[in-house]
């Protein structure tokens, strides 16, 4: 079994097994209680946006906990991470109208959230970061008043 695909391994053999009429309850045995584990938040201040890598996909980009909403496609907004400035975002990986200095790059990426990339690189070995590294984001003008501690 995977470590990655659940929907391949796990998912679609039981919705199979579901459309053939076999009761969940052969499945496996059912959980009482679930964990529940808080993701970090990010902390919006004036018009400062401090979050924090929470995921390093397979490539390397680095996957941060601000959303999509705090920042506009185009956005001058300036991303730093481990003493690296990234002058506003890029639309693509290989957006031929933004080619940032160092071949670092911020974009909005499928997960709805801020991603660092370095094209065709990876990110995390690029800068030597892991997960929890912190993110700040500058942005020209706040686009929502600050919420406060505990940020989006």
């Amino acid at each position: 079994m995977s470590h990655t695909f659940h929907g391949r391994d796990i998912f679609a053999p039981v919705a199979a097994h579901l459309s053939l009429g076999i009761s969940p309850e052969s499945l496996g045995e059912q959980l009482e209680d679930m964990g529940w584990f808080p993701a970090p938040q990010p902390v919006v201040a004036a018009d400062i946006i401090l979050g924090e890598v929470v995921y390093i996909d397979h490539f390397g980009n680095l996957v941060s906990n601000i959303p999509a909403q705090a920042l506009a496609e185009g956005s001058t907004a300036q991303v730093k991470i481990k003493g690296r400035l990234i002058p506003g975002l890029s639309r693509t990986f290989h957006d031929p109208t933004h080619q940032p200095a160092g071949g670092l790059l911020a974009l909005i990426g499928s997960h709805g959230h801020l991603e660092i990339a370095v094209r065709d690189g990876s990110a995390a070995r690029f800068l030597g970061v892991d997960v929890g590294e912190g993110v700040k984001v500058t942005v020209p003008t706040p686009l929502y008043p600050p919420l406060g501690k505990g940020g989006i």
